[in-house]
């Protein structure tokens, strides 16, 4: 992604805060024909020693996890808001164009199979989508399935550390308050 100066992000505070409100975020892998494969999953993105690293999950019937068995390089996009930038509004002449925010991070992932380590990813993921519900009926949910074995079988985790490539902040009309 080309990134003018103009709308570079530098603040690693505000860049990680984009992630964490935005992060059912794009993995990008190729095949081993060079053709890529994209899919969107839910990331945690946690920061640890100035270093930030990312873990989701993938369905084991989804292939492009294997993509990822050898540490191959990976391409995560996180988009935030965006919107179409009319050129009425501006009080001079202007051209029509789009407004968003966008971090680009990659890495090599690398992948964690143990029941345990899927089921503690589980459980982080749950706990932080499940916030906004009713507490006690993710307890009786969490209880009730306990995370069979067939369904910690069924997937695979992926952790990334990652390197943040290109941030970008193109907003001439967008209220950055609001991210």
């Amino acid at each position: 992604m080309h990134t003018p100066k103009t709308f570079e992000e530098k603040n690693p505070d505000t860049l990680l805060k984009i992630m964490r409100d935005n992060a059912f975020a794009t993995i990008i892998t190729t095949d081993e024909n060079g053709k890529p494969i994209a899919t969107q999953l839910p990331f945690l993105v946690k920061q640890s020693d100035n270093k930030i690293k990312l873990e989701a999950h993938f369905a084991k019937v989804n292939p492009q996890w294997k993509q990822l068995e050898n540490n191959a390089q990976v391409l995560v996009v996180f988009q935030g808001p965006h919107c179409y930038i009319s050129p009425s509004w501006y009080d001079e002449a202007g051209v029509p164009t789009w407004d968003y925010v966008t971090v680009q991070t990659y890495g090599s992932a690398k992948l964690f199979e143990t029941k345990q380590q899927t089921a503690e990813l589980i459980e982080e993921l749950t706990d932080k989508y499940e916030q906004v519900f009713d507490k006690t009926v993710t307890k009786r949910w969490k209880a009730k399935n306990n995370y069979p074995d067939t369904m910690l079988n069924t997937i695979v985790v992926l952790r990334l550390p990652c390197i943040l490539s290109k941030e970008r902040l193109k907003s001439g009309k967008i209220n950055l308050g609001r991210i």
